[in-house]
C-alpha cells in the first residue's frame, strides 16, 4: 500500500553542485524564484502535487524550450495507469538561489499553476523546506517522511482496519480530507462510515479532477491533532488506482424498500487499488508551520 508510488517519471539525473543553505522557509502560498536561461520565473511550492519542477505549457513556449533528444518524454502514472504524457529535458537552472541541473518537466496544454509552474519539497535543493501556515498552534507533531523527487512527500498512517499514505496539501482548498476509493472504503468499514448523496469534483494531481462523495463517520478518524467526522471519498471507477476499491454503505431514505435490496459479488476489475488520504488547507489552517526535513526523513507540523 503506497501513496501514489506509481507517479513516476522514467528518467533520473545526478549532478554535483554547491550545497545550498540547509533551510528554505517561506509563507504557504508564496512562490520561489527559479532562473532559467536568464529569466526569473515564479514557481509555486506545492506539497500535494508532483514534486518535480513542472513548468506550464505557456512558460515553456515563452522560453522556447525543446525536449531532450534522448529520453525526452515524461509520463505520470497513478499506479500502473498513465494519466499524463509530457516532455522533459535536463537544464542548468537555479532554485531559490541554489543551482540545479535536474530535468524540467512540462505537459502540452497544461497550465495547472497560477504562476509559471510548480515544485515540491523533494525537488528543492535545500535539505529542509518549511512553510508558514496561518494558525498559531505550537504543539509539535512528527511524521515519517516517504516519497521521492519522482513522486511526492507523504507519510504512512496505520489504524485498526486501515492503512494509507497521507499527504499535506497547503495548496488544496477542499473542505474535507480526500481519500482514494480503497482507503475510504477501509476507513468507512472501520469507523462506521455512510456515504451521502452529496458529490463534487476535487483536483487529484496537476489539474486532473475526479468526482468524490461525502462520507460521514460514526467514530471520528483521529490523526495527530485532527478528529475528522467527515471525509470526501473518490467515487469508484476504473480510470486509475485511486478510483479502485470497495463499496461504502449508503444512507437509507424513506423510499428504500428492504425487499428490493440485493447483494452481488463481482470479479475484480480495473487497476490495483491505491490507498491515500490528502489533508488540505482547511485542516491545516490552525497550524503555524510545516517542515519537510529530507535528510532526517521527517515531516514536522506545529499545530
Amino acid at each position: 500500500m503506497t501513496a501514489r508510488t506509481g507517479l513516476v517519471l522514467p528518467v533520473f539525473v545526478a549532478l554535483t553542485a554547491a550545497a545550498p543553505p540547509p533551510l528554505l522557509e517561506l509563507k504557504a502560498g508564496d512562490s520561489i524564484p527559479v532562473v532559467i536561461n536568464g529569466e526569473t520565473l515564479r514557481i509555486m511550492v506545492e506539497t500535494d502535487n508532483l514534486d518535480r519542477l513542472v513548468l506550464n505549457a505557456a512558460t515553456v513556449a515563452r522560453l522556447g524550450l525543446e525536449p531532450a533528444t534522448l529520453k525526452g518524454k515524461a509520463t505520470v502514472k497513478i499506479g500502473p495507469t498513465v494519466v499524463l504524457r509530457g516532455r522533459n529535458r535536463p537544464l542548468d537552472h537555479s532554485i531559490a538561489g541554489a543551482t540545479s541541473g535536474d530535468r524540467i518537466v512540462w505537459f502540452d496544454d497544461l497550465d495547472a499553476s497560477k504562476a509559471d509552474g510548480s515544485i515540491g519539497p523533494w525537488s528543492i535543493p535545500h535539505d529542509r523546506v518549511a512553510l508558514r501556515l496561518p494558525g498559531t498552534g505550537a504543539k509539535r507533531y512528527s511524521f515519517p517522511l516517504s516519497g521521492s523527487v519522482d513522486s511526492l512527500g507523504f507519510t504512512m498512517i496505520t489504524g485498526p482496519g486501515y492503512r494509507f499514505g497521507m499527504t499535506f496539501g497547503v495548496e488544496n482548498p477542499g473542505r474535507y480530507p480526500v481519500a482514494s476509493a480503497a482507503a475510504g472504503a477501509d476507513i468507512a468499514k472501520a469507523l462506521g462510515g455512510v456515504a451521502s448523496i452529496e458529490s463534487w469534483e476535487e483536483e487529484v494531481l496537476l489539474g486532473i479532477r475526479r468526482p468524490v462523495r461525502r462520507v460521514d463517520l460514526a467514530t471520528p478518524l483521529v490523526i495527530g491533532p485532527w478528529r475528522f467526522s467527515t471525509i470526501a471519498v473518490r467515487v469508484r471507477d476504473a480510470r486509475d488506482g485511486m478510483g479502485a476499491g470497495g463499496a461504502i454503505p449508503q444512507a437509507m431514505s424513506d423510499d428504500d424498500d428492504p425487499a428490493e435490496i440485493t447483494v452481488t459479488a463481482n470479479a475484480a476489475k480495473g487497476p490495483r487499488p491505491i490507498y491515500t488520504l490528502a489533508i488540505g488547507a482547511a485542516a491545516l489552517a490552525p497550524c503555524s508551520r510545516i517542515e519537510y526535513a529530507k535528510a532526517e526523513r521527517q515531516i514536522r507540523l506545529d499545530c
